[in-house]
């Protein structure tokens, strides 16, 4: 698993000009007084891995801007920007960009969509729609109270298992019909060997009836010859 290593921040929120944080461990803790700016380090780490404005404490993109907050400006842009070590040592930039009130997307220094930049977080296990990466102030408390169908669903945004949903459902259903020709095979053998059974009886019961239709024939002949030659079969 990777890490953070560098954060680089320009004329966002609390930082104006070009402002380099790091380089980050592993394990990081910061402290500092209150309005030292250690919400807006959070914020900013939030903004570059697609957070909705909405949770960053403002109301549009552009009360980022650095002096935006009291109407004063410092420039038409803003952006943040970070670079992501992977476990061998490569390293991943990524940068968002507010211009003209808008959101501008950067990958290792090139201009990509939105869904593609969605697309290599989540190649370095960061799913925007799961918030799996940063964790608000009641976001434990929230999750708490989810519904257990809800968690599910979390959960398999999490791990990213929902991608084979699909195939989840095809092979639950090939199994539930695989339940069912099974039960049906069962019974259907089941009652192939009641009927072997029932046949067998009356072979049975057949075969004791001839041979006591042949013990009473041939008493009844042995009889008649008795009677008449003295005879016996």
């Amino acid at each position: 698993m990777g890490y953070l290593k560098l954060l680089m921040v320009k004329d966002f929120k609390s930082w104006r000009g070009e402002q380099l944080i790091g380089p980050f461990m592993r394990f990081n803790c910061i402290i500092g007084p209150n309005g030292s700016g250690k919400s807006n380090i959070m914020d900013a780490v939030s903004f570059v891995l697609c957070e909705k404005i909405a949770n960053l404490r403002v109301k549009s993109v552009r009360e980022l801007i650095h002096g935006a907050h009291v109407g004063k400006p410092v420039s038409s842009t803003a952006s943040v920007k970070i670079v992501y070590c992977e476990e061998d040592g490569e390293e991943k930039t990524f940068s968002r960009v507010i211009r003209d009130g808008c959101s501008e997307y950067i990958f290792n220094d090139k201009s990509i969509t939105r869904s593609a930049y969605i697309s290599e977080l989540e190649k370095i296990g960061i799913h925007v729609k799961a918030r799996n990466c940063l964790i608000f102030q009641g976001t434990v408390e929230s999750i708490a109270m989810k519904k257990p169908k809800e968690r599910t669903q979390l959960f398999e945004q999490i791990s990213n298992s929902c991608q084979y949903a699909e195939e989840y459902e095809k092979k639950k259903r090939k199994m539930l019909q695989a339940e069912e020709d099974a039960h049906f095979n069962y019974n259907k053998k089941k009652n192939i060997a009641a009927e072997r059974k029932q046949a067998k009886i009356e072979k049975e019961e057949v075969t004791q009836t001839y041979y006591f239709c042949v013990c009473v024939f041939v008493s009844s002949v042995n009889l008649v010859f008795r009677k008449k030659y003295h005879f016996f079969i």
